[in-house]
């Protein structure tokens, strides 16, 4: 070792305690409590600028090792170090012959697990059409199903399909998931499309099957998606996909399997959302609430290791801007692979708007490949490990949604709290909050409800599917609707477009800026944004020093509808004036302030129609001024 070297070893660093940094936090707040910095999540979780060792002292889980106890820190010693996740892209495409041209291509540039839904009779619009050994032939040729493993959505045919597979596939050692959640299916349809007590006994029967034929092969899925996709936060997600699984574990309990007959068998999928290190710490914590279900069922070690399958969130993806999209699933690909997950779907980012293509496709397995080639998240053991935050974040959470699964089963299970609607309405109180958020522009959604492009062009014709299915079932709940959450906007935009298309010109609002450029661009700024977010064409101008120079422009401009732009002073001086003079040549005219007055009073006597700030709910606002404006 150099002298240098030496030197630079031997440097410390004073420990800082809490109240320190809070002293110098509070120094750059000018005297406002640290408190003003605590953000309360969708979870009800108070998330704090400052986590300290403090924060995780009296967590139980903190000195388990990956692979032993909790699980939290993973279900293998070793992460990712000595195998990958798999990089799970789902095909959709339907028929045989294409989706093996798709398989072969995607399995030759990174991609390591076959993944697709099956269609079923009932829904004969969506999935792979297998429904003979011929088309099994066409889809695999040239594929050895020995060599990858599967992750095969049956819907409600799973015995079926495991027989006809069976069939074609006589000598491969499968391995991955053939399987099927019926109540996943119940939440989204609202209906099955057979009793559910068949079902229970295809589950039963697979497993069967499975410890006879096909050893590695797990054939029940229990899926997190239909209350992700509702708008579910990460706490109702953990709890309602964990007491699925507790349903079926004592179905099948009643049928005379073991528990660790069951739990050998689970597969868990889970959607990852925005919200990066609540989505790390969610499934974290899944793992360490599903060892603690199996220790209290008396189930092995291995029962104990929970199979998890991700994907990257449907709920945040956008039809507008769409190639923003890759941004959002870069995101969630990290927050899934940094929580440990064992296999991973990126989303085409053409998700919300068509079918996928080889260009899309080969977009999401190339994120996976940089997560791995190059950002290395394969070279470190439970990466998110010892961070304070993440720590007791992941806590928190566990500790959240285990308090949710008890209330769960207290009254009767999953399925009874499915019936009840109780489910039903906490994800719905949740998705109204987030939509509020969203319309008011406090969740920002870029290239939707910020910075959007009105000028865009569309990547493909927008595809219709149906969901409905044919029902045999014995009784019907409330379905938990799949949304996204900028479907809102997305309806203003439709309009707008729908308004070009009628008209030849989209709806139009012109801005009335008082005074210099510095004085008036900040507002000007805010309400283009704020009309654009809806599809409205805004026409600026450099501004008005003089009352008679912005009537004039105003006039100029030909429109019912304007937005006055500039500061306070101006609009007191000016807009009250401009305003009237205006009406009087005519009275239909439609004039808005940008921000929020002291007296509002004497601008709503002068003629102005409303004032649009910060506050505004803009999705409301531009709702009502499009139906003013016959924009529909």
């Amino acid at each position: 070792m150099t002298n240098k070297s030496k030197k630079y070893q031997d440097i410390t660093f004073p420990s800082i305690d809490y109240e320190t940094w809070k002293q110098e936090a509070e120094k750059s707040l000018k005297g406002k409590p640290l408190e003003k910095l605590h953000k309360k999540t969708y979870e009800k979780i108070t998330l704090k600028p400052i986590y300290t060792k403090e924060d995780v002292e009296h967590i139980p889980f903190l000195k388990d090792m990956p692979g032993e106890g909790s699980k939290v820190r993973g279900s293998i010693p070793t992460g990712y170090v000595n195998n990958p996740w798999h990089v799970s892209q789902e095909i959709d495409i339907q028929t045989p012959i294409e989706f093996n041209n798709a398989l072969k291509d995607a399995l030759q540039n990174g991609q390591t697990m076959i993944h697709f839904t099956l269609q079923t009779e009932n829904n004969p619009k969506e999935g792979l059409a297998l429904h003979n050994e011929n088309d099994i032939q066409k889809a695999f040729d040239g594929i050895s199903l020995s060599n990858t493993p599967v992750l095969i959505d049956a819907q409600i045919d799973l015995l079926p399909f495991l027989s006809l597979i069976e069939s074609y596939a006589k000598e491969d050692s499968l391995k991955g998931t053939i399987g099927m959640d019926p109540l996943a299916i119940l939440a989204i349809n609202g209906q099955l499309p057979s009793k559910l007590e068949v079902a229970y006994e295809q589950l039963s029967e697979s497993i069967k099957w499975a410890t006879e034929k096909k050893t590695n092969l797990r054939t029940i899925l229990v899926k997190g998606s239909p209350y992700h996709n509702g708008g579910a936060n990460a706490v109702q997600e953990l709890a309602y996909t964990i007491g699925t699984g507790i349903e079926y574990i004592c179905e099948l309990l009643d049928r005379k399997h073991s528990i660790d007959e069951i739990a050998q068998r689970m597969t868990f999928t889970f959607s990852i959302g925005s919200n990066v290190f609540m989505e790390i710490a969610k499934i974290r914590a899944a793992r360490m609430i599903w060892s603690t279900v199996i220790e209290a069922y008396g189930g092995n070690e291995d029962s104990s290791v929970m199979h998890i399958h991700a994907r990257t969130s449907a709920f945040t993806k956008t039809i507008h801007d769409p190639y923003v999209n890759m941004l959002r699933s870069t995101t969630e690909a990290f927050s899934a692979i940094v929580g440990g997950i064992d296999s991973l779907h990126v989303s085409s980012f053409d998700e919300p708007i068509k079918s996928s293509d080889s260009f899309s496709r080969r977009i999401a397995r190339n994120t996976q490949a940089i997560l791995h080639e190059e950002s290395f998240l394969n070279r470190v053991i439970d990466p998110a490990g010892g961070s304070w935050y993440v720590e007791a974040l992941t806590n928190e959470l566990a500790e959240s949604a285990w308090g949710l699964l008890n209330e769960i089963e207290s009254q009767g299970g999953m399925l009874e709290a499915l019936k009840s609607g109780s489910v039903q309405e906490s994800i719905s109180t949740v998705l109204s909050e987030r939509q509020k958020n969203v319309n008011l522009r406090r969740d920002r959604i870029v290239g939707t409800n910020m910075y959007a492009n009105i000028q865009e062009t569309s990547i493909g014709q927008i595809e219709q599917k149906d969901k409905k299915q044919s029902s045999e079932s014995s009784f019907l709940i409330n379905p938990i609707p799949s949304v996204r959450i900028s479907e809102s906007f997305e309806l203003l935009r439709k309009a707008s477009e729908d308004y070009l298309r009628a008209t030849g010109e989209r709806p139009k609002v012109g801005l009335v800026n008082l005074g210099p450029i510095p004085e008036h661009k900040p507002r000007a700024d805010f309400i283009t944004g704020f009309f654009e977010a809806g599809g409205f064409q805004v026409i600026k101008n450099d501004g008005y020093l003089e009352v008679e120079d912005a009537i004039a422009g105003a006039k100029a401009m030909n429109l019912t509808t304007f937005v006055f732009c500039g500061k306070d002073e101006s609009y007191k001086a000016m807009a009250m004036r401009i305003c009237g003079e205006l009406k009087e040549f005519n009275q239909d005219l439609r004039f808005f302030i940008a921000g929020k007055p002291e007296d509002e009073t004497q601008f709503l006597n002068a003629g102005i129609s409303d004032f649009i700030h910060i506050g505004t709910n803009c999705f409301a606002f531009l709702h009502q001024l499009q139906q003013e404006m016959g924009v529909k």
